[in-house]
């Protein structure tokens, strides 16, 4: 009965997201010959809102997951798999989003595209080791990897994003990538030589720091210069 109880949430959580999402995409109706027409926009499902929705959906889908164990007063395994999957697919789903607006707007191409393969990959791998649980070194090294190059992506999108006003910044842009990707880099050597050494991973927790730093530099001194050239 629990198990009932806890996928009718879920259910009900999809159909609201389902209505949420038609609402978004602003379905006209329109009155032709005294009848009328439901109009769709043409659907995109690699657009920026679709997967602003997924993480919508997922929120709710976990509260009422977190409901329905508060209801029932149990947790079982199975509930505690559905929440975690959940709370995991929202952090993804808004890691898609800079990705799918380079895609959007048909710039760096290439960049988007590998952005959303290595998420999607490294959120059925995560899904794979939650409901698994495999007990395999090489599964989460694996999966550990995948989402690291997946972060690095995302980093990288989002600063493609940008359109730098300034040569100053442009320039600021792509040291930072090139930061971020050989951070990104060294994590995954480490990772796979399972490198134990504090010498080895100091630089690379500053070479981390230093590229999310930077990130924000970038963005406050873009934001500012193009301020500075509206006025």
């Amino acid at each position: 009965m629990g198990y009932d109880v806890t996928f009718k949430l879920i259910a009900v959580s999809c159909q609201l997201s389902a209505v949420r999402q038609l609402w978004l995409r602003r379905i006209h109706l329109r009155v032709l010959a005294g009848k009328f027409t439901l109009v769709l926009p043409k659907l995109d499902p690699l657009a920026p809102g679709t997967f602003l929705a997924g993480m919508s959906a997922a929120v709710v889908a976990a509260f009422l997951v977190i409901v329905a164990m508060a209801l029932l007063g149990e947790y079982t395994k199975a509930r505690g798999q559905l929440l975690l999957t959940f709370l995991v697919l929202v952090p993804f789903c808004l890691s898609a989003i800079p990705p799918s607006t380079l895609l959007r707007r048909g710039r760096f191409q290439p960049v988007g595209w590998a952005g959303l393969l290595t998420i999607g990959v490294g959120f059925m791998l995560v899904a794979t080791g939650i409901w698994a649980t495999p007990g395999s070194d090489a599964f989460w090294k694996t999966a550990a990897i995948v989402s690291i190059v997946a972060a690095a992506l995302l980093m990288s999108s989002w600063l493609l994003l940008m359109t730098p006003a300034k040569a100053l910044v442009f320039r600021l842009v792509w040291t930072v990538m090139a930061t971020t990707v050989l951070a990104a880099s060294l994590l995954v050597v480490g990772i796979i030589g399972e490198i134990k050494l504090a010498a080895y991973w100091w630089p690379v927790a500053l070479l981390l720091f230093a590229s999310a730093l930077g990130t924000l530099v970038s963005l406050a001194v873009d934001r500012r210069l193009q301020t500075n050239t509206d006025l």
